[in-house]
């Protein structure tokens, strides 16, 4: 399996499960077959004396219609015959006696004294309507929860669900959340996993299990809390809209399945018996427990104290030989990453399976606490006398959440998570055949269960070691058999058994495996498919049986509402397993090799808690990118035209100015037809986009720094000093290469402005500029770069020693930044800036510049506009749309890559947009740029771009290869874009869903630029106009994208005048009203 994972077949052993036949008599025949012979002959020669013929005839007729009845699997006829537990379940209100006596009340304690309790509730009789009586089941009855149990020692606390077994006995279920492996794995972690499985496997407990659970459910109440909070704390109406309308996009993809929650446990028991030892520990140890905590209590008679005495051995036993053992199982063995879950949590997640929202406080808790005196202290905690269950099922508001199966043998009626739903249940009959490689082994069940058609669905595994001796028994007698069986029809004439010839490889093949150390395992594969209508169950239990490659998996018919109950981590039952004599076994009998294609093990990774939501393409998944989790980090976003770029990294945006974040960008679109324009004009006076062409930025302009204390100030001013000498070098150095001249004119460069910054007046001049604001005469008298050249002299320098060197370096800054003051880019970076520094979205455009040279400066130019009001806040957010020419510029190139590599300190996040990753990587600051980044991005790209990521990035060609392929286009019809998430080297084939709001706030291309400027036409220039102009848009926009109809009709009834849209029409587009009161009156329209 080492030496190439991805080639080796792994085949499952389909004779390692099957019991050897006694001679002609299949082994699971045999007791029935006795049991009928002794029933014959009871009656035929016992009672009416008719003779052996008679016993013989009746027996054979008999054994034979039995055969026929229930063939190779008696279960499937046995269980027709069971029905379930009365008319329906009931809450039976069961009252919590407490296994501690101290604790109980004084009325339990004289009707009980201090033994041990196990109460069955009677069924409850009922008059029905056909004048007879229906009888109801307690639920209570059906399950063995007596409490959550914790233990807090050696400072761990770790909780579980403490079960009664029988009547004497506790069983304790410990409960893991687990992260699985992710879908696209490396090879030599392919390998690794497989063998840690494998190995892992062989540590399994003997008569204990381990249950596996897999559910996708589709509820989206944690994201849109996220968005209700981020639009309510919004102080801008347009982005609360847009948010809102998020929110709707996000509960239709819920409602269609498309996005689903994915959730991963492994529950993990141990059982104790009555003298608190382990279940399986000999026989001696038994008898000693046996005689001090029942003979000696006893006589004694302080039955109490040796109560308490049980428990905290038994508490202390689970943890040390339950817990500890399972958890190094699951970790070191077997490689997996899991998180013990609290009490609040195991609670939480035991509520959701009969409720909805948030739990109420836990019914009872008994927990053992080890003190610092090595004593241990022994204490319940009790907010109500009903019994857990009960809380569980009594349902709120008037309504039961009590699940019910009303008779039916085939569906459970349950209330989990808020919504009535029908159950199905699906039972894996037969294994597959095997699977191609390890990588397939391992996301098999993963691959099965996110098909696009599945939804609201639970896979349950349970794994149990199975008794080794009678397998290799009936390995070696089925080896016999077969040989037998070669040997006469050798005799016979026949020539080869084939059928014998491959059982016997079969055979010598599964005990070779336990010989060299493999074990078998029981395998219990259950999967629970939800849905709210019996004819929508049928429909989608039908499609998932038929989903699973070369395995049998077929809907149960008979005993739904029992296999239902054995998942449940609350009762001591094994799934599938049956204690009747007459029936078969029903689990799988995989080996340890082979039991890694039956666990939900793989799920895709989650990369940040909230963010921008992305949905996996398999599974629909969400995963969230937070550019500012954990400080700010750098995203690289590669597509070509149409990949949707523009609408993805607007919802960055979008993020961070909800969290009052200001977002700064560049944009080097022509003819100031940018992407960003419209959606940046829906701001309003909060949203700028400029021309830097047609406006003054004034170079010299320091950022705002008095919000903040006076060494971070210090810190921030000398970010923006690097950035300014970055920018006036490559204005002072132009197209002349002189790398000896470069080097002085930077040191004169840095001197001349550390003078002038020092410069009283000057300082002056910049405070009085931000205390009496933008537009002030203050404002106008700000020092610019003309200013500066002042200070560029000898003698303000005081240099002392003075060479040639330093005068043509004197010279060639002053003369270079003097022929630019008067020329149209130095009017538009040499005077004081004609913008406001109060937007919190503020994008720099870059058009309408012929000469290579002016472009060059002028993004200089705009790089330290971005970063100077990126630099006056505590975070920030810069985007760089389409900076490849630029990026040949070693000057610039330095720039964006010292803002990556240093950006974090100062709180910026970085957005890089390109159509491939040559610009990135090629040009001066390459690896400056390439190696801080976080994340990579990657849409639909060009056959050379995909040779790129491979031959610059080592992306795998099997992986990157899907980019550049038509089925990674935008689907238009369903309004998303696919993307490839690349993070530590790790990959997430992604799809983006924008909201449709935003989506046609950002659309860019001729056509729908068109079409969106005919409908906003028509209304006011205010923040509220433009948003109902858009929402009218939108309504117009999406199904003709969907559609493919042309957007040539849009907005030509209102070119003719239409009336405007009401404010409560326009909102009803984005889910939202919008709060005209967040309004300005400036911002209202006149009509209103």
């Amino acid at each position: 399996m080492n030496s190439a994972p991805e080639r080796e077949f792994i085949r499952f052993n389909k004779i390692l499960g099957k019991e050897a036949s006694i001679g002609p008599i299949p082994a699971n025949q045999l007791v029935p077959w006795i049991a009928i012979a002794m029933v014959c002959y009871t009656i035929t020669n016992g009672f009416l004396s008719l003779g052996i013929q008679w016993f013989f005839a009746t027996t054979f007729w008999l054994i034979l219609s039995w055969w026929i009845l229930n063939g190779n699997k008696p279960y499937k006829f046995i269980d027709q015959f069971k029905r379930p537990p009365g008319k329906d379940w009931c809450n039976g209100n069961k009252i919590y006696i407490s296994p501690l006596p101290q604790e109980r009340p004084r009325w339990i304690r004289q009707r009980y004294s201090d033994s041990v309790v196990r109460v069955r509730l009677k069924p409850k009789v009922v008059p029905n309507q056909y004048q007879g009586k229906s009888i109801f089941m307690p639920f209570q009855n059906d399950v063995n929860l007596c409490c959550i149990a914790e233990i807090k020692k050696d400072n761990r606390e770790v909780s579980a669900f403490l079960l009664e077994q029988g009547k004497d006995q506790y069983q304790v279920v410990f409960m893991f959340k687990l992260e699985g492996l992710h879908d696209v794995l490396t090879r030599n972690e392919v390998s690794g996993f497989a063998d840690q499985v494998t190995e892992g496997f062989k540590g399994i407990p003997a008569k204990e299990r381990m249950t596996f659970c897999l559910g996708c459910y589709s509820e989206d109440l944690e994201r849109q809390q996220q968005l209700e909070d981020l639009a309510d704390d919004c102080q801008l109406a347009p982005i609360a809209v847009l948010l809102r309308n998020e929110q709707k996009r996000v509960r239709e993809l819920t409602v269609k399945g498309t996005r689903q929650v994915w959730q991963q446990y492994i529950f993990c028991t141990w059982t104790a018996s009555n003298t608190a030892e382990s279940a399986h520990s000999d026989w001696w140890s038994k008898i000693e427990s046996k005689l001090k905590f029942g003979i000696l209590a006893a006589i004694a008679g302080n039955t109490k104290v040796y109560q308490e005495q049980f428990f905290q051995k038994l508490f202390v036993k689970a943890f040390q030989e339950g817990f500890i053992p399972w958890e190094l199982l699951l970790t070191t063995k077997m490689g997996l990453n899991v998180t013990p879950c609290t009490k609040t949590e195991a609670w939480q997640w035991l509520w959701n399976r009969f409720n909805s929202a948030t739990a109420p406080a836990i019914p009872q808790v008994i927990t053992l606490e080890e003190n610092s005196d090595d004593g241990y202290k022994l204490y319940e905690t009790k907010t109500t006398e009903k019994h857990s269950v009960t809380v569980l099922i009594e349902g709120h508001n008037g309504e039961s959440a009590c699940p019910e199966h009303r008779e039916s043998r085939d569906t459970v009626f349950i209330r989990g998570r808020g919504v009535n739903k029908q159950c199905g249940v699906v039972v894996m009959e037969e294994p597959p055949t095997g699977w191609i490689s390890a990588r397939e082994q391992l996301r098999w069940v993963w691959k099965c269960m996110s098909a696009g058609f599945i939804r609201d669905t639970e896979a349950w595994v349970e794994i149990s070691l199975a008794n080794n001796f009678l397998i290799q028994d009936n390995l070696a007698r089925q080896a016999k058999q077969t040989k037998a069986a070669k040997t006469r029809a050798f005799t016979k004439g026949a020539g080869r058994d084939v059928g014998a010839e491959i059982k016997q490889e079969e055979s010598f093949d599964a005990q070779r495996r336990l010989y060299e150390g493999m074990k078998a395992l029981h395998c219990a594969p259950v999967f629970l498919v939800f849905r709210e209508t019996q004819e929508e169950l049928n429909v989608a239990c039908n499609a998932f049986a038929n989903n699973f490659d070369t395995a049998k998996l077929i809907r149960e018919r008979n005993i739904a509402w029992e296999l239902w109950l054995q998942t449940l981590p609350i009762t001591t039952k094994r799934m599938l397993h049956s204690t009747d004599v007459l029936s078969s076994e029903r689990r799988l009998t995989p080996d340890t090799q082979t039991i890694a294609g039956f666990l939900p093990l793989t799920l895709p990774k989650a990369i940040d808690r909230r963010g921008v939501e992305f949905v996996s393409d398999r599974g629909g998944k969400p995963i969230y990118i937070d550019l500012f989790d954990g400080g700010a980090k750098r995203l690289l976003v590669t597509g070509t035209s149409g990949s949707g770029k523009s609408v993805m990294v607007w919802r960055f945006a979008l993020e961070a100015v909800a969290n009052n974040i200001p977002v700064v960008g560049m944009d080097i679109s022509s003819g100031g037809n940018s992407s960003f324009k419209t959606a940046v004009q829906l701001l309003g006076d909060r949203g700028a986009y400029f021309d830097i062409s047609r406006g003054s930025s004034n170079l010299m302009e320091p950022p705002d720094l008095r919000r903040f204390k006076k060494e971070e100030q210090q810190r921030r001013m000398e970010s923006w000093k690097e950035s300014i000498l970055k920018a006036l070098l490559a204005i002072a150095m132009g197209k002349v290469n002189s790398p000896h001249l470069a080097q002085r004119v930077e040191a004169i460069l840095r001197l001349t402005l550390d003078v002038f910054l020092r410069e009283p007046d000057i300082i002056d001049r910049y405070n009085r500029a931000f205390e009496q604001g933008w537009k002030s005469q203050e404002w106008q008298q700000i020092p610019i770069l003309a200013d500066f050249t002042r200070y560029c002299t000898r003698e303000r320098l005081n240099l002392r020693s003075f060479e040639d060197l330093d005068r043509q370096a004197i010279n060639q800054i002053n003369s270079q930044i003097s022929a630019l003051l008067v020329s149209r880019l130095g009017r538009a970076i040499g005077r004081p800036s004609t913008f406001s520094p109060e937007p919190v979205v503020k994008f720099f455009a870059l058009s309408g510049l012929t000469s290579e040279q002016d472009a060059y400066l002028m993004a200089i130019s705009a790089h330290a506009a971005c970063i100077r009001n990126a630099l006056s806040h505590p975070q920030s957010l810069f985007i760089g749309d389409e900076l490849s020419v630029l990026l040949k510029k070693p000057g610039f190139a330095q720039m964006i890559g010292e803002t990556c590599a240093t950006g974090r300190k100062d709180g910026i996040a970085v957005c890089l947009i390109g159509q491939d990753p040559d610009s990135f990587y090629d040009c001066a600051a390459g690896p400056q740029i390439m190696q801080n980044l976080n994340y990579r991005l990657t849409g639909c790209i060009t056959s050379a771009a995909a040779l790129s990521f491979q031959k610059l990035l080592g992306y795998d060609p099997a992986i990157i290869s899907q980019n550049a392929t038509e089925s990674f286009l935008p689907r238009r019809s369903d309004l998303f874009s696919y993307w490839l998430i690349e993070k530590d080297g790790r990959f997430w084939k992604t799809r983006f869903y924008p909201g449709e709001m935003m989506l046609a706030a950002v659309a860019n291309n001729q056509d729908e630029q068109m079409a969106r400027n005919r409908v906003m036409v028509k209304y006011p220039d205010t923040v509220l106009g433009k948003l109902q102009g858009l929402a009218e848009f939108t309504q117009a926009y999406i199904p003709a994208l969907k559609e493919g109809t042309g957007l040539k009709q849009i907005g030509i009834s209102a070119i003719k005048g239409s009336a405007i849209p009401t404010v409560t029409q326009a909102s009803e587009c984005g889910s939202a009203l919008i709060d005209v009161a967040m309004l300005s009156d400036s911002d209202r329209p006149l009509a209103a």
